[in-house]
């Protein structure tokens, strides 16, 4: 997996992650926080910064679903800094 792989899938993870927390939705949140661990291991291990992932999902094309999830859950600046919003 690249990092640009890596970066999408952990915070889409995350973000669909928060939405099933907050909406309680998840019968077993340790086996979804085991997944999410080992994503951010993987992230922490190639030392990826959180300024390279938040530059990675500025320009991400997203489809407008996990845009929303993104914009929601985890960086709610996202729509200004990107002129993509409502495009795939």
């Amino acid at each position: 997996m690249t990092d640009s792989e890596l970066i999408k899938n952990h915070t889409l993870f995350f973000a669909y992650f928060c939405h099933l927390i907050e909406n309680h939705q998840t019968d077993s949140p340790e086996v979804l926080s085991d997944i999410g661990y080992k994503l951010e291991d993987e992230i922490n291990r190639r030392n990826i910064t959180g300024f390279q992932i938040e530059e990675y999902m500025k320009n991400a094309n997203l489809d407008p679903q996990d845009r929303l999830m993104v914009n929601i859950y985890l960086y709610p600046d996202l729509d200004e800094m990107n002129d993509k919003v409502g495009q795939s």
